[in-house]
């Protein structure tokens, strides 16, 4: 009887789920601020601001998609949070490319 390998941690995966969930987290809450600061009219204050803050953040997510890109290569590896990890990491870049663009 062929013995059965316990499956490897998939640390690439595990860092792009964290990663990804950062930055949507971080994306959604600037761009959330960006639409009060819009409406109350003070956004031309800290709209320079705002908008770095945002840019890191999409840039940690997209960081977080590479890696999760590489997550998904490998044997005996579990793949789910790899995976989980580069959609929410894509996510939070096209939230914040859609945030910008709604504020303008």
């Amino acid at each position: 009887m062929a013995e059965i390998e316990p499956r490897q941690p998939n640390t690439l995966g595990n860092t792009s789920l964290t990663l990804g969930i950062l930055a949507c987290i971080f994306v959604f809450s600037i761009g959330l601020c960006s639409g009060v600061a819009q409406q109350q009219g003070w956004l031309k204050h800290v709209g320079t601001l705002f908008f770095i803050l945002g840019a890191i953040a999409a840039f940690i997510g997209a960081l977080g998609a590479l890696i999760g890109f590489g997550g998904l290569f490998g044997r005996n590896r579990s793949k789910a949070t790899a995976i989980i990890g580069f959609i929410l990491c894509v996510v939070s870049v096209l939230l914040f490319a859609a945030i910008v663009n709604a504020v303008k």
